[in-house]
């Protein structure tokens, strides 16, 4: 049996690679850090057009347009498998029932077999933190302390990534119900869109769609008639199967801009057993490659008689119990996903109500603002602009445990714990 824990790093390195569509594409790993906290950098695209100067001048210094820097707490990850007597006893997934291994000699094969599944655990994760903060420009994340917590979805703490300040921007809504649209109308909703990235300065070259929406423009005859024109090269419809429940069906040219249509339908199963979707359906994202990037933060735990830390991506570790009679193959990660532009995408879902202000320019406008409600019991409850006015954790706290909610300490910052109560109030 392999236990150190640099050998198992090197072995989990040199395992099959596990390919992850949306987080290898739009945020690949970037740096990891010596700390229990990872530096992330955003800057806003920018449209800013240098000034003409008087030659003896030298130069005008143009301001860092929407520049910031941040230290961020990384998130843990930790699962973990135990190998107990019992199953070494019993033989392996495809052995002869007649092989005649001992359970020694099964040891080191269902110890391989644990880092490979808890492996694929951490990366669907990873996965679903990067959908999650395309459709909602925040993580919301819920530490747990024991198994039977997380399955019954209680006694957490709440820490929260979130990547805009007041408002989440990069949310369109279409003009007019999608279902109601012609093929016509709702390429001229991809052209809006477009126009909104070209003002912020970004280049989308990908439109990510769920399975309801993909079926819906591949079985739309006016739509790939659309792009079926003899003379004029408008894309190319030709559906292709990729890994991890993504499809390429094509490109399509919207007035000059290039996209490439993907259909994105993985699922994962979540802490409950149930099977849930990694992107909401009814679901379009307009992204390009390398939109962000994944920084590590170290993992730190006891080794011998004292503490050891390992800044890698993931860190693999085996522990032997005498008392219990068994072995733990635990797996660390502490992965920060981010975007290194925070209004460098859009995203709209066909099932969300309409844009009826008239400005197509509609992913900047204000959030609606929840009006004071009573739960039934004579407790009011606040609005989002209230929450966001507050500024002592405590009342935070305070307030939080008041509808319900706990598991909120101090050791959050304060917008991430106003954060943890308006999504709460949201859900609840």
């Amino acid at each position: 049996m392999v236990v150190e824990t640099y050998k198992l790093i090197h072995t989990i390195k040199k395992m099959y690679p596990v390919v992850m569509f949306f987080k290898d594409r739009y945020f690949p790993d970037g740096k990891t850090y010596y700390s229990e906290k990872a530096l992330i950098e955003s800057k806003k695209g920018g449209r800013k057009v240098a000034p003409f100067v008087i030659p003896v001048v030298g130069g005008i210094v143009m301001d860092a347009e929407g520049y910031r820097a941040d230290y961020v707490k990384a998130p843990y990850i930790a699962p973990k498998m135990p190998i107990t007597a019992d199953e070494l006893e019993q033989k392996t997934f495809g052995e002869a029932p007649d092989s005649g291994r001992t359970p020694a000699s099964r040891e080191n094969e269902i110890e391989s077999e644990h880092m490979d599944d808890l492996r694929h655990a951490i990366y669907r994760r990873q996965e679903l933190m990067c959908t999650e903060e395309v459709t909602t420009g925040r993580v919301v994340m819920k530490h747990f302390a024991t198994a039977d917590d997380a399955i019954r979805d209680e006694n957490y703490q709440v820490e929260i990534l979130q990547f805009y300040d007041d408002h989440f921007g990069n949310v369109y809504k279409f003009s007019k119900p999608w279902q109601d649209m012609t093929a016509a109308e709702k390429i001229q909703e991809f052209y809006k869109i477009s126009l909104i990235l070209h003002k912020r300065g970004v280049h989308a070259t990908d439109i990510v769609m769920t399975g309801d929406v993909s079926m819906d423009l591949m079985t739309d005859k006016e739509f790939l008639d659309f792009y079926d024109k003899m003379r004029v090269k408008t894309g190319e419809i030709d559906q292709k199967a990729l890994p991890s429940g993504v499809t390429r069906n094509g490109s399509i040219n919207v007035n000059g801009v290039i996209y490439t249509l993907f259909t994105y339908d993985e699922v994962y199963e979540d802490l409950d057993g149930q099977l849930r979707e990694m992107l909401p359906k009814g679901t379009i994202a307009f992204l390009r490659p390398g939109m962000g990037t994944t920084a590590y933060a170290q993992v730190t735990f006891v080794k011998g008689t004292g503490f050891k830390s390992y800044a890698e991506r993931i860190v693999p570790r085996v522990v032997a119990s005498e008392t219990n009679n068994m072995i733990e193959v635990q797996m660390f990660s502490r992965p920060v996903p981010y975007p290194l532009d925070w209004e460098g995408w859009l995203v709209a879902n066909i099932y969300d109500s309409i844009d009826d202000s008239g400005d197509s320019d509609n992913a900047d406008e204000d959030e609606d603002i929840t009006t004071h409600t009573d739960d039934g019991l004579g407790m009011k409850v606040k609005t989002e602009a209230e929450i966001r006015a507050m500024t002592r954790k405590a009342d935070v706290i305070a307030y939080a445990e008041s509808i319900g909610l706990s598991g909120l300490t101090t050791d959050s910052n304060l917008e991430s714990l106003k954060g943890a109560v308006l999504t709460y109030q949201d859900e609840v």
